[in-house]
């Protein structure tokens, strides 16, 4: 009954902090000002660095091997996945993510003390299997040190499985589409949409623990945007414009444009979108599942193929290459 107090979470990111001073003159992901007192333009280099590193986390994880259980097969599971990111603050990428995050409250006004060197992501996580090879699945996510949820939703459909005599041995081979969506945060929105490709080959055991290595090659897009951000939050924009409540008469210069403000009303230009990013990141890696009776148990590690600038060329050149290492339990009925 009684309303807890709200607090943002130390890896929460804040992009008011994203500023730098001057009067924005520049385009894209280039930051360039032309310096004026007292004011502050967004930071569009900073924004693409940590948005980007940040959607990136997001990409859904690969886990699962190419082969399904079949149309009465159900997985219930829990995943996790780290991603990492630069927190070095000796070079932008890290000083942008330092600059980003909310922090403990013990650092300054527009820099944090701290930056984790990974994020940290959980999900539960439910599939079920369907008729011709098809898999469908949804899951809730959370993004451990801050106040983040994502839901996701994939379709998996094994091309090849179970081939094992008669035409020969053939891997099963499976495609799956997939796509995580960003909850919690009023500053922005991310999307991840995924292509990826599975190729597998189970082995068993003593007659009773399943062995499946996996080949994985993953395709995802990233879409970012920004609302509406108050780049100088610390300034009362009402105090700043003072605005005159009368109705103007008409054809009186004196009361200029709406909102009328009868102060400076500078502020009012502190509101700004900060640009969308739309980029692609290609990944590989393999996994590996084990399986006993209904127990499961599977991991997995992926990495860039590529820089993200080197398939963007809007975004910053100085993003490195992310890796992603996920792990999951779960139960296969």
């Amino acid at each position: 009954m009684i309303p807890a107090t709200a607090a943002a979470q130390d890896m929460n990111i804040a992009a008011s902090r994203l500023r730098a001073s001057g009067v924005d003159t520049g385009s894209g992901c280039t930051t360039q000002t032309d310096p004026m007192d007292g004011r502050f333009a967004m930071d569009r280099a900073a924004w693409c660095r940590v948005m980007t590193q940040f959607a990136g986390s997001m990409i859904p994880p690969m886990l699962t091997p190419a082969g399904t259980r079949g149309v009465r097969g159900i997985y219930v599971g829990f995943e996790s996945w780290l991603t990492g990111i630069d927190n070095d603050d000796g070079n932008a990428v890290g000083d942008a993510w330092f600059r980003a995050v909310e922090g403990d409250g013990m650092g300054s006004t527009d820099r944090s003390r701290f930056a984790d060197s990974v994020l940290a992501w959980g999900r539960m996580n439910v599939r079920k299997g369907l008729p011709f090879g098809f898999e469908l699945g949804t899951n809730v996510g959370y993004l451990a040190n801050t106040s983040y949820w994502t839901l996701g939703l994939e379709i998996r459909w094994a091309l090849w499985e179970g081939f094992r005599e008669e035409v020969g041995w053939i891997p099963d081979l499976a495609v799956r589409g997939s796509v995580q969506t960003l909850m919690g945060d009023g500053e922005f929105n991310v999307t991840v949409p995924s292509i990826d490709l599975v190729l597998s080959e189970p082995f068993v055991v003593g007659n009773s623990v399943e062995i499946t290595p996996s080949l994985y090659g993953q395709v995802a897009f990233v879409f970012v945007d920004s609302e509406l951000v108050d780049i100088t939050p610390e300034t009362d924009t009402f105090t700043d414009c003072m605005p005159n409540p009368a109705t103007p008469p008409r054809d009186d210069p004196s009361f200029g444009v709406p909102p009328y403000c009868t102060a400076g009303g500078a502020q009012l230009n502190d509101n700004v979108v900060f640009p969308s990013l739309r980029s692609t990141r290609v990944r590989v890696g393999g996994g590996l599942q084990i399986r006993y009776e209904w127990f499961t148990l599977l991991g997995s590690f992926m990495f860039d193929a590529a820089k993200p600038g080197d398939l963007d060329g809007d975004l910053p050149s100085d993003l490195p290459r992310q890796w992603s290492v996920a792990f999951g339990a779960g139960l296969t009925l």
